[in-house]
């Protein structure tokens, strides 16, 4: 699948093509406060992009790129991630806005896209979201798109909570 749509959004696989836009996403120390992997320098945004490519032959998912479709403003990235958390395959939701389009619901869109997309492609029963418990904005998002509290635990050093969704 190429790109995939909701109401105002177009998400679309990520390609070399978004490197100057992935810029003020990925390099930005507000957006990013939350990462596991910090601020990206450029190259750490050329070898993102390489792996967002190897994700989608080798697993037919990763992080897209969010477009308005009004004006085919970049938005952001959403997407999923699957990692080990407490010795568990888990599918992650992950999702960073430009500063510029935070607070006007697209993550909300974006997340609950990409859940579709999960439920109906990739045929998956549940999806996670790893936050740090001070990510207030990251955890409104959760609660508005169907997840629920799971459990607390560490991930790559970091203390988050662990919120879970039933596709």
């Amino acid at each position: 699948m190429m790109h995939f749509e909701t109401d105002r959004l177009v998400m679309s696989k990520i390609s070399n093509d978004d490197a100057e836009n992935l810029v003020t996403v990925l390099s930005d120390p507000d957006v990013m406060k939350y990462s596991t992997v910090g601020v990206h320098t450029e190259k750490q945004i050329l070898a993102y992009i390489a792996n967002c490519q190897q994700q989608y032959l080798a697993n037919g998912y990763g992080h897209w790129a969010v477009y308005r479709k009004e004006d085919n403003a970049f938005v952001g990235v959403c997407g999923l991630n699957n990692h080990q958390v407490d010795n568990e395959d888990v599918f992650h939701i992950n999702y960073r806005l430009a500063s510029e389009h935070q607070g006007k619901g697209y993550a909300v869109e974006s997340t609950l896209g990409v859940l579709a997309f999960a439920k109906k492609t990739l045929k998956l029963k549940s999806v996670h979201a790893l936050i740090e418990s001070d990510n207030v904005s990251s955890v409104k998002v959760v609660n508005r798109t169907g997840f629920t509290f799971a459990k607390a635990t560490v991930f790559r050093g970091f203390n988050v909570d662990v919120y879970q969704v039933t596709l």
